[in-house]
């Protein structure tokens, strides 16, 4: 089966810092070549910037359609994608629009290329039925905004609208926990008919972190020091302040010997650094394992999460997390082991978390020795296994599994 991909925002094949999602990067990374490897080709629409498209194929089974749509700006901003949007639209149309028959099965990731998807692959003039669609929010912009200090501006209420339509459409939406789906549903959005639960994988890499201490040398961290890390892309619902400001107080409270890294993130204005806390900036992909293995715990406060890659491949790396009892890997952690959980609206429930981890030896051991099993049931082979499942169940609605369409969206004989 070829199965066509909706990717406009970010693309796993681009430099890095060239996307706006460096999670859906990471999950579409692990997703393709495994989807490849199980007997479906991708091909991936995303954004341009030349004048023409541009075709690459980076790995066996997945070819890269880059589409001009006259987004240009560096760095790329949510605002200047969705002004940008109708243009990749009309691009897509006309690249795909009269071989759409080629396709079993579509899908698509974050909200911006569900409207794509919609637009360019439903029903229209000479088609009886729109293509099926698997839908992918990652993330939903209603829960960024129970965080204390967010207000929706316009560009968020447009994400929101656009989000309870396509959970309302949709032929399949996939969430990454049911935990996930259950505050999908939560936020007014009408998606539980069409809520599958497919778990992401993990990149073996960090189920084979290296040795901490060539770890720490590389990163020119002190080798006796304990070290929280905060990975996190700049967003203020990421809640990385907190994180920051606690590692602060419990170094200020005789803890000298503990610091702190945000991988991802340059340091604020009016933070000069200090503190026991410094700024690492953006960093590539290929070096977080050496951040998560120089790692003492890894500290995951954002209260939004319905999922997130980073816990999982800290605890992957057999380095537990500290989160907020009400996300997913909090609950998880809280139950079963493997990190701390703590109540996000106890002023100082992360404050007594982090002392807890960075001051019982015995209690970060049997944390990290939890790690391998909660990490276990992530693979990507188990991931593309569903994800085929469904893709092939909605390429086959008419009964007739394995034939292509006709024009107008019948199956061939």
């Amino acid at each position: 089966m070829r199965h066509l991909l909706f990717s406009y925002h970010t693309c796993p094949y681009e430099p890095p810092g060239k996307g706006l999602s460096g999670g859906m990067n990471v999950f579409l990374s692990g997703l393709l070549p495994a989807l490849a490897a199980s007997g479906i080709e991708t091909d991936v629409l995303t954004r341009g910037t030349k004048s023409v498209v541009a075709v690459s194929r980076p790995v066996p089974g997945v070819r890269v359609l880059h589409l001009p749509c006259g987004w240009e700006e560096e760095p790329p901003t949510r605002e200047g994608a969705l002004r940008a949007l109708p243009r990749f639209i009309s691009a897509a149309r006309t690249l795909v629009g009269d071989r759409l028959d080629e396709y079993g099965a579509v899908s698509a990731h974050y909200w911006m290329s569900g409207i794509a998807a919609r637009a360019v692959c439903g029903a229209r003039s000479g088609r009886l039925s729109a293509l099926p669609l698997a839908f992918m929010f990652h993330t939903i912009e209603e829960r960024k905004h129970r965080v204390p200090g967010t207000v929706p501006d316009a560009h968020a209420c447009i994400r929101m609208a656009s989000e309870r339509a396509l959970a309302a459409s949709v032929d399949a939406m996939v969430c990454l926990s049911a935990f996930d789906l259950a505050e999908t549903v939560r936020w007014r959005l009408e998606a539980s008919p069409r809520g599958v639960v497919i778990p992401p994988g993990v990149d073996d890499r960090f189920r084979h972190p290296p040795a901490r201490e060539a770890a720490r040398r590389r990163l020119g961290i002190d080798p006796a020091c304990f070290l929280f890390l905060v990975a996190a892309r700049p967003d203020a619902a990421k809640n990385t302040e907190e994180a920051v400001t606690a590692i602060r107080r419990l170094r200020a409270s005789g803890r000298r010997d503990v610091t702190g890294v945000v991988a991802g993130q340059r340091a604020p204005a009016g933070d000069a650094g200090g503190g026991g806390v410094a700024y690492a900036g953006p960093v590539r992909y290929d070096a977080m394992p050496d951040y998560y293995a120089a790692a003492d715990a890894v500290v995951c406060p954002s209260p939004y999460e319905s999922f997130g890659l980073v816990p999982l491949e800290a605890i992957a790396s057999g380095t537990p997390i500290v989160a907020p009892r009400t996300v997913y890997w909090g609950r998880r952690v809280g139950s079963e082991g493997g990190g701390l959980a703590y109540d996000p609206a106890d002023p100082g429930g992360i404050d007594a978390a982090l002392a807890a981890i960075a001051s019982d030896d015995a209690l970060r051991v049997r944390l990290a020795a939890e790690c391998a099993r909660l990490a276990a049931p992530f693979t990507w082979s188990r991931c593309a296994a569903s994800w085929v499942a469904l893709l092939s169940r909605l390429s086959r609605r008419d009964g007739r599994p394995g034939t292509p369409r006709s024009p107008g969206g019948r199956r061939r004989p």
